[in-house]
């Protein structure tokens, strides 16, 4: 892999977001907006989501 990202827009504006980090190798299951790693744990994030229980509070320390 290479040290260099060219980004071109023209004469128009150009915004993006770069991340990067270490595989951490763990199994991926992606849909839509959504990433998990398996299946079921998505089938269980979208039924969450559903119900509006998906987004959980942290308790303070």
């Amino acid at each position: 892999m290479g040290d260099e990202i060219v980004a071109t827009a023209g004469n128009k504006e150009l915004r993006f977001l770069l991340v990067s980090g270490k595989p951490i190798n763990e199994p991926v299951a992606w849909y839509g907006p959504i990433v998990m790693n398996t299946q079921e744990e998505l089938k269980v994030a979208f039924e969450e989501y559903r119900n509006g229980t998906f987004i959980k509070s942290k308790s303070p320390d």
